[in-house]
């Protein structure tokens, strides 16, 4: 199984920061995987940036997929898809990006393990955490032992927390069986998200490991 780096940076829209400007910064910080969460694009539009997201994190070593679109990770290069549970099928997505192609699906629930059946998804996001603002209309907040069940549950694959994670949330969520975690919020939203993505590479290395994509 391909190994990941732990910490995954979703741009936010509603940043002071371009999706563009976010990517760049974070790499620089030291992060290595930039997944594009751009809502409401025209589909040129959105090829056009994914396209430029992209290139900034091959530039760095850093891998980046897509939200929601396989059509826009495969006109623009990327290195996969992430799937929520209202988007198309892990399956579709397998058949049009092909074997080498990273795939992540959303599992806020016991009753989205489903998905796991369908196109060999090769990550699992599990929450949320905590309420955040960066999407709306979330999913209901875990417990715990939820939290917990919903990795274990998604075992072998590995599962990356989301929902108001903050760096100081690492060590739980390893407890917990967590591979990592994905983030918005905490860097795209502070003054300097170079700054923000260092503390929380550091931290995810002290924790999980190295930050380089296998």
């Amino acid at each position: 199984m391909r190994r990941l780096p732990a910490v995954q940076f979703l741009t936010l829209d509603d940043s002071a920061f371009t999706a563009v400007e976010q990517a760049e910064r974070v790499c620089q910080g030291g992060v290595r995987w930039v997944q594009l969460r751009a809502k409401g694009l025209p589909t040129d539009a959105w090829i056009l940036l994914a396209s430029q997201v992209v290139a900034v994190a091959h530039a760095h070593g850093a891998i980046c997929t897509i939200n929601d679109s396989p059509e826009v990770a495969l006109a623009s290069a990327a290195d996969g898809v992430h799937l929520g549970k209202h988007d198309g099928s892990p399956a579709s997505a397998r058949k049009l990006l092909g074997p080498h192609k990273l795939i992540g699906v959303t599992l806020n629930s016991l009753d989205d393990l489903v998905r796991l059946t369908e196109g060999s998804p090769d990550y699992v996001g599990v929450g949320p955490l905590r309420s955040t603002a960066t999407k709306v209309g979330h999913a209901p907040v875990h417990t715990e032992a939820s939290l917990r069940n919903l990795i274990v549950a998604a075992a072998p694959l590995p599962a990356y927390v989301i929902g108001g994670v903050i760096a100081a949330d690492f060590p739980f969520l390893k407890s917990l069986g967590a591979s990592g975690a994905a983030m918005s919020g905490a860097i795209a939203r502070a003054s300097e998200p170079l700054s923000a993505a260092s503390i929380v590479t550091a931290a995810g290395q002290v924790c999980w490991g190295s930050e380089s994509p296998a």
